[in-house]
């Protein structure tokens, strides 16, 4: 039995895969300590895992404000999310330092779980919800890739893409209120380091092969596995949703994620959409948008909507571009039009547009004049795109959860022995 030691911050949407993960190595007979958030407190001790606090509900609050999510906030969450939690996760990892069937599974790296696993030499596996953290120069990410000229050498466009990520790295921590944070990472002897390369055994990517287009220059120890497809199903609001279907007809869904609370642009423009349709429209989340539609016949607002019901009865989805929306969509079977704000959104939306799934419009441009007509031509291609039943018919052969859980399984079988080895020699 390993002892399995995961660590995940953020929103809704980055937790559901990492416990379902520690649920599936829980049912196999492993022990299974989980570093998060209050707030998913519960959630993580239903799946039968040790919780460790490594911070607050009021934390979490916080890194989903209004000022986190835009765009020019480029410290957005961070110093409320993994700042405040660097030390008591590095002092947690560091405490298992003895345990020899300890393995780390963590949700991006330069956080205090992985820095501390790699100090104490506790192998890790790093688990990755998009492709675009990935480091290609062959196929970078967007928005990167859509600024860089096709006609430059592949050696330009590796010395442009690394100086781009260092240059971004540097300037985000100089920021005057991370000071706080940069004095505790200095004090456990861990100061930021830009890396070109990961220190873990293991690199998971949480997408299909065809999503995350694997290049030549990318780690060798990467495995990708396909979409975990997390959902937390709602009776209530399956309900009131196939009343609104019975009633109007096949919605157009609007969602702009679990951490976005302002919600106006997209709320307001997408009422006029749905009026110059005359096509019902489902809005989901931003409560405190929900009043820019009242008194319209043709949108209804929604707190809370599980997709994996939704989708599968709606005719297009417009939303943020997050991993699970977007997989989601693809699963259903319906086209997507994505509206990006930050982190992997904008690659998100890139891919989608290259695959034939869908399209992207940025924030700047999004108005019912603008969209009207893609939607107009994407509705009237739906139903006989193979693409979309291509895509769809293999998202839903999706096993990546358990795929994840077997290649951990036998990548750290004998990894956590040797290391001690290893260490116990020098």
């Amino acid at each position: 039995m390993k002892h399995f030691v995961i660590y995940a911050m953020g929103t809704g949407g980055d937790l559901d895969p990492m416990v379902a993960l520690a649920t599936e190595l829980v049912q196999r007979g492993h022990k299974v300590s989980f570093l998060s958030n209050d707030y998913f407190a519960p959630i993580i001790l239903a799946a039968g895992c040790e919780f460790v606090s490594v911070g607050s509900v009021e934390q979490y609050h916080k890194g989903n404000s209004v000022t986190a999510w835009e765009r020019d906030n480029q410290t957005d969450n961070f110093q409320y999310y993994h700042a405040p939690a660097f030390e008591p996760a590095f002092r947690f990892v560091q405490s298992c330092a003895a345990d020899k069937n300890c393995v780390l599974l963590v949700l991006g790296e330069q956080n205090g779980a992985s820095v501390a696993a790699e100090k104490c030499n506790i192998p890790f596996v790093t688990f990755m919800l998009s492709p675009n953290v990935i480091f290609s120069a062959i196929n970078p990410p967007a928005p990167f890739r859509w600024i860089v000229p096709k006609y430059l050498p592949l050696f330009i466009v590796r010395l442009l893409l690394h100086r781009y990520r260092k240059v971004r790295a540097k300037r985000f921590f100089k920021e005057p209120h991370l000071a706080e944070y940069l004095a505790v990472r200095k004090r456990l002897d861990c100061l930021p380091k830009f890396k070109k390369q990961s220190s873990a055994v293991l690199q998971i990517g949480f997408f299909p092969e065809w999503f995350g287009m694997p290049a030549k220059d990318w780690p060798k120890n990467i495995y990708v596995v396909g979409f975990p497809l997390q959902n937390r199903p709602s009776m209530q609001s399956r309900f009131e949703y196939d009343q609104l279907i019975e009633k109007s007809g096949a919605p157009i869904i609007f969602t702009t994620g679990t951490g976005v609370k302002d919600v106006r642009a997209l709320f307001t423009e997408g009422r006029k959409i749905c009026e110059a349709l005359q096509l019902p429209g489902v809005f989901v989340g931003g409560n405190d948008g929900a009043e820019l539609l009242q008194g319209s016949d043709w949108c209804k607002h929604f707190s809370y909507l599980d997709f994996e019901y939704a989708f599968l009865k709606a005719q297009v989805v417009i939303h943020h571009g997050g991993i699970g929306t977007t997989a989601q969509a693809i699963k259903a079977g319906i086209p997507q039009i994505i509206r990006p704000l930050k982190y992997d959104q904008p690659d998100n939306a890139d891919r989608i547009y290259r695959l034939g799934l869908g399209t992207y419009v940025i924030p700047e441009k999004f108005t019912a004049e603008s969209v009207i007509p893609i939607l107009r031509n994407m509705l009237q291609k739906a139903k006989e795109s193979k693409v979309l039943k291509k895509f769809s018919a293999d998202v839903q052969n999706s096993s990546a959860i358990v795929s994840a859980c077997d290649l951990i399984e036998v990548s750290t079988r004998d990894l956590t022995m040797h290391s001690r080895k290893s260490e116990s020699t020098l």
